[in-house]
């Protein structure tokens, strides 16, 4: 049976425009997805991105620069559309921006999601999972999330806001959660790679072990843009439980479930803060369904502004994406959020660390490398090899072993989705090329011909390697050295950026 793969990032909320943080988990996400089509073929890959259009949150800052307030309900809802579209236009011009591959761009508005949101409401209701009752509630709008006493602080604010969560009661749908938590806790506990890194199942476990059942609609006049409960035209879906079925709603649930479990179990990337829907509610979603758990959920890191803050218009430290593909480029951008930034660790944004680690590693060791290469073959009328010619055979077997070892550590770091050290491991094979090319002096006159052309033909098959290598974090430029090589045209692929 062919493998297959699936991987998704989290649904963005469309309240705002892409920021750093959606930056790391995209290229994340997209390394981990070429990587795989170079292992398994294109056509057996998924990669899922998209927005999340529905809720409270968005609701309310589509309305609030709106002047007049005596609006009807049908011209709110044109207004948030609006927004909406605007807001997920510049996630997709996002995605375009970063080089993102994905193989589907799910949106939450679309009409076929209704039917995926409501068909996944109504399996679950058909296993017994589903049950109305009243509930009081305290609702944090900007968390998009229910807040118990304990969550708040003395005074009764979210800490997260500074803004006191809002006292509803209505009749809503409540879903069963707590019916999966033994499930759920064997799983963790059983399946060490379920939750990467290790350090956030202890939270998750906990996390776990105190859920309870969740509310799953919104009184319609309290929720006004959603997805309508089915047989209830009081009450909408509401929006964790809408957006979490776009990851099956993406591998054709409900019209193709046996297409679908080709592809599942997948990986799934999501933020800190996140972890608790991914790892939790969504699981115990797919529990009610007879689904299996998801493979793995990646939680990577966050990103802080340069002075260590969380960023913020307030502190004046936020940092567009937009913004650093114009000022550096697209290539530096996917480096560094990729070979500077800790794969799952927090850390800060700075300009410097980008300039300084694009400059070291590849305008110095691997754009250098390539240019002497070409430089050195032409002046010597050396041709290398085409594709179909290549055989590293012809070379030292000393070396032949150290593309092999390096090829399997770096895949073995890829395959565990530890992409930061994939990236430095890589960069140690470029450093311990040029070091060979360095000792073997081609530029000696002396040396015989033959010699000199084994010399820079090993550099070959060495360079080959790189580029494969690097290939899922920096495409563009692979692709552009790998014509430079075929046509041995120089050109300075890595221009250094200047320090300000």
């Amino acid at each position: 049976m062919t493998h297959k793969f699936y991987i998704t990032t989290t649904l963005p909320y469309v309240n705002a425009q892409p920021h750093m943080g959606h930056t790391l988990e995209f290229i994340q996400a997209d390394v981990i997805a070429r990587w795989k089509r170079k292992q398994l073929w294109p056509q057996n890959i998924i990669f899922n991105v998209g927005t999340d259009e529905h809720g409270l949150k968005i609701f309310e800052k589509a309305l609030e620069t709106q002047e007049e307030k005596s609006i009807s309900e049908d011209q709110k809802i044109k207004i948030v559309k609006k927004f909406v579209n605007n807001n997920v236009q510049s996630f997709k011009d996002f995605c375009h921006l970063l080089n993102i591959s994905y193989d589907s761009f799910y949106r939450t508005s679309d009409p076929s999601h209704s039917d995926v949101a409501q068909s996944f409401r109504n399996a679950s209701a058909a296993k017994g999972d589903i049950y109305k009752k009243m509930y009081s509630w305290y609702y944090c709008v900007g968390c998009e999330s229910f807040k118990t006493p304990k969550e708040l602080t003395e005074d009764g604010v979210c800490p997260d806001h500074g803004k006191a969560p809002i006292k509803h009661e209505e009749e809503n749908y409540f879903f069963r959660l707590s019916k999966q938590k033994d499930a759920l806790l064997k799983h963790i506990q059983d399946n060490q790679d379920f939750i990467i890194p290790q350090s956030k199942r202890d939270e998750l476990t906990n996390f776990v072990q105190d859920m309870n059942d969740i509310s799953i609609s919104r009184h319609k006049n309290n929720l006004p843009r959603g997805i309508p409960v089915p047989h209830d035209d009081q009450q909408v879906m509401y929006v964790r439980f809408d957006a979490l079925t776009n990851y099956v709603g993406a591998i054709w649930y409900p019209q193709d479930q046996e297409k679908m479990q080709q592809f599942r179990p997948g990986i799934q990337l999501c933020w800190p803060d996140n972890l608790k829907f991914q790892g939790a509610i969504w699981q115990g979603m797919l529990a009610s369904l007879g689904l299996p758990f998801s493979k793995s959920i990646l939680i990577h890191g966050m990103i802080f502004g340069p002075d260590g803050n969380k960023m913020s218009k307030t502190l004046g430290n936020v940092i567009s994406p937009f913004d650093q593909v114009e000022k550096f480029g697209i290539e530096a951008l996917r480096y560094y959020m990729i070979a500077g930034i800790p794969t799952y660790g927090d850390a800060s944004y700075k300009e410097d660390d980008l300039i300084n680690l694009y400059n070291a590693h590849l305008a110095n060791s691997f754009g250098n490398l390539l240019n002497r290469l070409i430089h050195l073959a032409n002046k010597k009328w050396i041709s290398f090899p085409t594709v179909e010619q290549k055989d590293t055979s012809k070379i030292d077997s000393d070396i032949q072993n150290r593309i092999i070892h390096t090829q399997h550590v770096v895949a073995t770091l890829y395959d565990s989705y530890d992409l930061y050290a994939a990236s430095n491991n890589i960069h140690k094979f470029v450093l311990y090329t040029n070091k060979y090319l360095d000792e073997q002096k081609p530029r000696d006159t002396s040396l015989p011909d033959a010699e000199v052309k084994e010399t820079l033909l090993t550099v070959y098959y060495l360079l080959s390697t790189i580029i494969d290598l690097y290939t899922p974090i920096i495409p563009s430029s692979c692709a552009q050295a790998n014509l430079m090589i075929q046509t041995q045209q120089p050109w300075i692929l890595f221009q250094k950026i200047e320090l300000t």
